[in-house]
């Protein structure tokens, strides 16, 4: 049985700070016998807090964090320029129980006023096709309302043509629309401060909406839209057979159409019932944005240029010119325009290195014929003499002598001699080959 002497060094030693694996050895006792009599011990005090070398940089630490700074990794190599000596162990052991504040920490639910506030995110449904599948969803805060669409892509235009859908399913647009801070939406953070993407702003503009962006690593800031992917994964997903995405999002509005009719869980009213006193601004018939694909490409001489892998034709006077090519988003068409004015219109090509002519295009372009004109071949007469040219002229005929006659003209050709000359009337006659 042990003394009571030793019961209190053991309390001793371990309000000192000495590990229990020290306290068996100095004592001679078992781990597990002073593990044992430390739990029964009074708690009428607390251990002495062990000093740790991170201790001096944990202001530091606590005011990246808040900055948004939340990986131990990046904060070691900071305080490590800082001074500290420690590992990065202890960096991760400080910065532990700040990762579950927010989980922890209790809020009070805020309802906004009647047409306040919608929020709208995505969220990902597997694989179709070969590609990924995702859903975009928008909740009207106030009613309750919900909008969902799924797209293959995540792209700004993607994006601002769901949005379009939804605000057209809703007839009329919130005065601010909450989101999280996708790529989309936002460039970057300067001095805390969103800095919003040109397409996003302009679109705001165009239906009269401020957008914002909670803040980072605050997910419960958007709770409504967060319950609704949670709802459309556990409520209508299960169980979807679909063909075509058309299929698919045409299954989702029936299903809105459903529960958007139905008694909501938070509200305990009717959201169809809510939404006429939402007071939403209505778009009173204003054409939709234009959320195309936009590129400008160049024109070759021969009137086509190359957009996403296939060549496609336009009216030849615009041939070596700069063209705007639009693809608005599910058309199956492109559009190419000239400035303002469209120039041409061609259904988009499936596959890569297709060739798509509009013969029209080239009606008034001015014709080379390409047929030569067929000569007569030149007569005998026409042809200059000399190698390898058409028919050479006949060999003259020549009359042989006797070789003695030349010779004797050649040493004795005096002039008047008719002895030893041949005269020059024989001499005419001779021709040399």
């Amino acid at each position: 049985m042990l003394r009571l002497e030793d019961f209190m060094e053991i309390q001793k030693l371990h309000h000192e700070g000495v590990s229990i694996s020290e306290i068996a050895r100095e004592l001679k006792m078992d781990r597990k016998t002073v593990r044992k009599y430390l739990k029964q011990a009074p708690r009428g005090y607390e251990r002495k807090p062990r000093s740790w070398k991170v201790d001096p940089f944990r202001a530091h630490l606590r005011e990246r964090w808040e900055l948004g700074v939340r990986n131990a990794a990046k904060l070691f190599g900071e305080i490590r320029k800082r001074g500290y000596t420690g590992g990065a162990t202890q960096v991760r052991a400080a910065v532990a129980p700040w990762r579950t504040e927010g989980r922890e920490r209790a809020f009070v639910r805020f309802e906004t006023a009647p047409g306040e506030q919608a929020q709208m995110d995505w969220g990902h449904f597997g694989n179709w096709g070969g590609r990924r599948l995702y859903g975009f969803a928008l909740t009207l805060c106030w009613s309750r309302m919900r909008y969902v669409e799924f797209t293959q892509r995540q792209d700004a235009e993607t994006l601002l043509n769901a949005m379009v859908h939804a605000f057209e399913y809703f007839g009329g647009v919130p005065r601010t629309v909450l989101t999280d801070n996708m790529k989309t939406v936002v460039v970057d953070r300067v001095d805390g401060q969103p800095r919003y993407q040109a397409k996003m702003l302009d679109f705001a503009s165009y239906y009269g909406f401020v957008p914002q962006v909670c803040r980072p690593y605050r997910p419960e800031t958007k709770g409504k839209i967060e319950s609704t992917i949670r709802f459309i994964k556990g409520n209508f997903w299960p169980g979807v057979r679909f063909d075509s995405l058309a299929e698919l999002n045409l299954q989702a509005l029936v299903w809105c159409g459903e529960v958007n009719g139905r008694i909501h869980a938070t509200t305990r009213e009717i959201p169809q019932v809510r939404f006429p006193h939402e007071g939403l601004t209505p778009l009173n018939g204003q054409p939709s944005y234009d959320t195309s694909y936009v590129s400008h490409r160049q024109v070759a001489k021969d009137c086509m240029f190359s957009y996403r892998g296939n060549r496609y034709s336009v009216p030849h006077a615009y041939a070596g010119r700069s063209v705007t090519v639009r693809e608005p988003l599910d058309s199956g068409l492109i559009r190419v325009f000239d400035r303002q004015d469209r120039i041409a219109e061609h259904k988009t090509a499936t596959g890569k290195g297709a060739m798509i002519v509009q013969a029209a295009h080239y009606d008034q372009l001015p014709r080379r014929s390409r047929t030569a004109e067929v000569k007569p071949p030149l007569s005998t007469s026409e042809l200059a003499p000399g190698p390898g040219v058409g028919l050479h002229y006949p060999i003259p005929e020549v009359e042989f002598r006797p070789l003695a006659i030349y010779n004797a003209f050649c040493e004795t050709g005096v002039p008047g001699d008719r002895s030893s000359s041949l005269g020059w009337e024989e001499v005419s006659h001779v021709t040399s080959v």
